[in-house]
């Protein structure tokens, strides 16, 4: 094989830098490095590092220095806007012993993407027209500062985008994409996932007692990776090949655990999330349902809520977080609360019926749990949670256990009462 070939078929590497003092203070979360990396592999490229770094000079060039060395494409994110700590465009220059001139090809791309806005540009406010030499700008789609695009003389790219989230994916997916395919059309390969997803079974429990030769059976077909979620595990097989390669794959991998004493925890295969499968099904099946929510607060109706097209199913949720709302709103017997507690089979089962009754819906989902991190007991811990579900035909709840804080635990609770209405619409008849 020859040197060019050996180079062709090697993965295609890609460092990101993120620049900003505000995400390393803390004031900033930063969104675009886990968006990054799974639009990335989707591609057919490999994130293979991340570095988080000040809006400092040093800082930026030591970062450049590091990622260029390791990989064939450099993105970085933040310190292209107009104020005086971004640094990111005069430290670029200055790394590569370019000039920064008035360009006019520069002002082009700024005067569209003001004119995008219904906006004059006036160089007078900032200094976007003031550009590296042998830079080429990058046009941005949802803001002002435009882009940065440079190829070293050995190849390599280096792409800046601003760190505004919704300007970086923007930018990534529409501007650097194409030019990423462009100079590197005969490296980039094909990545594909094979994702099982499973709950109510541990990583240990899975690995060496129910399947102790699972991982090494996984690996044949490519990398396996394990990844805890609210709900429970991810088992994720990662390989490289055409469309008919991950068809083959996937069916062998699938083969793989039908025959394991894992299926019965499988719930779904591949990674939409719970929220979409609930809507897309209930839709398709023609069946309105609701919640009636405690300890989640509106948690769950927000995840429905956040997808479009919901209210073609979802008609409401009623939060009774104090037991006298529950009484007064959902019609729950004082003596059942009394008896029972609020966190109990009994109350969520009731709960869960008064609002199928008052929204009206096919089926209604109930929460009642205890986040944390005060109120639990010996005989009710925190991270107890009531889950109750209601239908014309039938009714009932169940309890179960969870670890993590108050809003962690909010969240599982939420995504476990969605994954209980999803198994209750898979068994449910058509709607007419």
């Amino acid at each position: 094989m020859s040197a060019r070939e050996s180079i062709q078929n090697e993965s295609l590497n890609v460092s990101l830098i993120i620049i900003g003092d505000e995400i390393l203070s803390g004031k900033t979360l930063d969104k675009n490095a886990s968006w990054l990396s799974q639009f990335l592999f989707k591609e057919g490229l490999v994130l293979k590092s991340m570095r988080f770094i000040k809006d400092q000079v040093l800082d930026i060039e030591k970062a450049l220095s590091d990622s260029l060395h390791e990989s064939d494409i450099v993105i970085t994110s933040g310190g292209v806007g107009p104020t005086i700590d971004d640094k990111t465009k005069s430290t670029l220059a200055h790394y590569f012993s370019k000039k920064i001139i008035e360009r006019s090809d520069v002002v082009s791309v700024i005067t569209q993407n003001y004119s995008r806005f219904n906006r004059t540009w006036t160089p007078e406010t900032n200094q976007y027209h003031l550009f590296p030499e042998d830079f080429f700008a990058i046009n941005n789609p949802l803001g002002f500062a435009p882009g940065l695009g440079f190829t070293t003389k050995e190849g390599k790219l280096l792409l800046s985008a601003p760190g505004v989230p919704k300007e970086f994916s923007e930018m990534v997916t529409l501007e650097f994409l194409p030019i990423i395919k462009k100079q590197f059309s005969n490296r980039i390969k094909e990545n594909h996932q094979t994702i099982i997803r499973t709950q109510g079974v541990p990583e240990e429990k899975i690995f060496f007692e129910l399947c102790p030769t699972l991982w090494s059976e996984l690996e044949a077909f490519g990398s396996v990776s394990s990844l805890p979620h609210t709900l429970g595990i991810d088992i994720v097989v990662s390989y490289k090949g055409g469309i008919k390669t991950h068809e083959e794959k996937n069916k062998e991998i699938k083969n793989i655990i039908t025959a394991s004493k894992l299926l019965p925890y499988v719930w779904q295969w591949g990674n939409l999330p719970i929220n979409q499968l609930v809507l897309d099904l209930a839709r398709s099946k023609n069946i309105t349902f609701g919640f009636a929510e405690s300890c989640t607060g509106g948690l769950t109706a927000s995840k429905i809520t956040d997808l479009s097209g919901s209210s073609c199913a979802f008609w409401g949720s009623i939060v009774t977080y104090d037991n006298s709302v529950k009484e007064q709103i959902l019609e729950v017997k004082t003596e059942t609360l009394n008896k029972f507690g609020a966190v109990s089979i009994e109350v969520a089962c009731e709960m869960a019926i008064g609002a199928r009754l008052k929204l009206k819906t096919d089926y209604a989902i109930s929460i009642t749990g205890i986040a944390g991190p005060d109120g639990g007991s010996s005989d009710k811990p925190v991270g107890l949670v009531a889950i109750g579900f209601s239908s014309k035909k039938n009714s009932g709840a169940k309890i179960y256990q969870f670890i993590g804080d108050r809003l962690r635990l909010k969240d599982r609770f939420s995504d476990k009462a969605l994954l209980t209405l999803y198994e209750l619409l898979k068994e449910a008849q058509l709607e007419t």
